[in-house]
């Protein structure tokens, strides 16, 4: 056979489907190619569009709840959240509310980072865009930390900010309240490949195996494993940090992207528990006799 008859073979199955039957017949009513066109742009194509983005788009808090949902059913707390990257605290501010909201604000620990005078220089290549003009610029996302924290203060009793550069506040003695307070969430929004690297070098070994990562900027040079927080990734699961951890994507807290991130440490020392014990039920053994495909 030749290579394009199984194309052809393809486009067969294909012209059965409802669309292209229905495109295959608009076609044939319309009188040259600049309407066919424009009635495909603007009455399938951008419609389709509409729809698939209104249905798969990904909104950051999504996840936030979803994770807090699974953590409060079925682990023991006490938990923590830590956030690096707060700027104005838009986002953390919604995670402490989701706390309260479920319940836990008594469970969890809200743990916010950032230097609140913006992102820094930076040279490296890791951190650069791979398109002209679409680097981060030095300043940009500065916080009003005074402000941001007399508004947690007023509303919130589990809400920590830190202020200063990432592995200055990492302190040996915050990172040893982790083991208490196991990470449930740790949301990485501070932009640069450098500055998340000092992040989960600074973390790994106090995080438990489940624990979620999500990278805020994972799409970044369309998630290239060259630079981002997509190379960092990728350096995670190529051993760089050690065997025995990955990062494993979650597919059904990231929808159609790729930014979150289950937390894999063989050898990590603390670990959730469970509240009840996982029971596998044992299936009724089935005999031959439906054939078809319902059960």
């Amino acid at each position: 056979m030749r290579a394009h008859d199984g194309q052809a073979g393809a486009n067969r199955f294909g012209d059965k489907s409802l669309l292209m039957t229905a495109l295959r017949v608009a076609g044939k009513l319309m009188p040259g190619d600049y309407a066919r066109t424009f009635v495909y742009l603007n009455f399938v194509y951008k419609p389709r569009l509409a729809l698939r983005r209104l249905v798969n788009t990904f909104y950051r808090m999504d996840h936030v709840y979803a994770v807090l949902e699974e953590f409060k059913r079925s682990y023991k707390g006490p938990f923590s959240i830590l956030e690096f990257g707060v700027a104005d605290g838009y986002a953390f501010a919604k995670k402490a509310f989701a706390t309260r909201y479920l319940g836990m604000e008594d469970d969890i620990v809200c743990h916010g980072f950032d230097s609140f005078e913006g992102l820094p220089e930076t040279a490296d290549r890791r951190d650069l865009s791979s398109i002209r003009g679409g680097d981060w610029k030095a300043g940009q996302y500065r916080g009003r930390y005074e402000e941001l924290n007399d508004y947690l203060t007023a509303r919130y009793r589990n809400c920590r900010l830190h202020r200063g550069m990432f592995d200055a506040t990492l302190t040996p003695e915050l990172l040893a309240t982790l083991r208490t307070d196991k990470p449930i969430l740790v949301w990485i929004d501070c932009d640069y490949y450098t500055s998340a690297r000092v992040v989960l070098e600074r973390l790994i070994p106090y995080l438990p195996s489940g624990c979620v990562v999500y990278f805020d900027e994972y799409e970044f040079n369309f998630g290239s494993r060259f630079t981002g927080e997509a190379r960092l990734v990728h350096e995670i699961n190529r051993g760089e940090f050690g065997d025995g951890i990955e990062l494993v994507l979650d597919r059904e807290l990231s929808w159609d992207l790729s930014r979150c991130y289950r937390f894999i440490n063989q050898a990590a020392p603390s670990a959730f528990e469970r509240k009840t014990e996982l029971r596998r039920v044992t299936q009724w053994r089935k005999h031959a006799g439906n054939d078809s495909p319902l059960p």
